[in-house]
């Protein structure tokens, strides 16, 4: 009896292993929405959250949004007014600037070997990456009583002017490419893990274009000619092509 009992638990044992590493092989079928995670990364885009599901054992599909924290500073700068006959006068704009954006990713995620992984995809939105705003009343002042309407009076910034409306106001942005391809490598785990809860890290480039140096809408025109021994904001502005991306990812299956 006692030998029967054994054998009967021991059968019942080995089916309920089968069974479990059946049902276990099922739970990780491969397949658009098959399965879906949720991850939160922190990165040089920002804070984002994104899903992911998979399409093969070797392709995966990620979207996501990011947001970059507003940083805003303020600083007082000198704005020229030329007057004709008199020559150029002096005065200190009170002005302000914010650096910050929302982006949203589509990436396609590949997997060659366990571990790595490489992302090919695009991003779009928050093509303006920093804004700068100023007003000085006394600046207006003069401005109003100029037939020029104002239009001799700016902010040079290197080899830019932005230039200062009637109003005493200066606006001015960076902007880059609203559509941004990318391209990275990572290690770690499936953007949809087998357990749970994993994490992975991303390394890549964004490729962005020049970016523009703009007031109201209008690109504005370097002063002079860069020569080779120049290193100064509007040659750094010229070769900023790419932006750079780490990211760090915490994410969790969900079913």
């Amino acid at each position: 009896m006692k030998k029967v009992f054994l054998l009967l638990l021991t059968m019942a044992l080995t089916v309920a292993t089968a069974q479990a590493q059946d049902t276990n092989k099922k739970s990780f079928e491969y397949g658009v929405f098959k399965h879906l995670s949720v991850g939160a990364s922190a990165s040089t885009l920002g804070i984002g959250i994104d899903v992911a599901t998979d399409v093969t054992k070797y392709i995966g599909l990620r979207a996501g949004v990011n947001i970059m924290p507003g940083v805003k500073f303020s600083t007082d700068m000198d704005a020229n007014l030329d007057i004709p006959s008199m020559g150029s006068r002096e005065y200190t704009i009170d002005t302000k600037g914010s650096i910050g954006r929302t982006t949203v990713d589509v990436l396609v995620d590949f997997y060659p070997v366990g571990g790595f992984f490489i992302t090919g995809g695009f991003s779009f939105g928050g093509a303006r990456i920093v804004e700068l705003t100023g007003h000085s009343d006394e600046l207006k002042n003069e401005i109003s009583q100029l037939p020029s309407g104002g239009n001799n009076a700016y902010i040079e910034i290197d080899k830019y002017k932005l230039p200062v409306d009637r109003n005493g106001d200066v606006k001015g942005e960076i902007k880059v490419n609203g559509f941004r391809p990318y391209f990275g490598i990572g290690f770690g785990s499936r953007a949809v893990p087998k357990h749970r809860v994993a994490f992975r890290m991303e390394l890549g480039l964004q490729a962005h274009g020049t970016p523009k140096v703009m007031s109201d809408g209008n690109e504005l025109d370097v002063l002079t000619e860069l020569s080779e021994s120049d290193d100064d904001f509007s040659k750094i502005v010229d070769k900023l092509k790419f932006y750079p991306v780490l990211k760090f990812r915490l994410c969790g299956r969900i079913f």
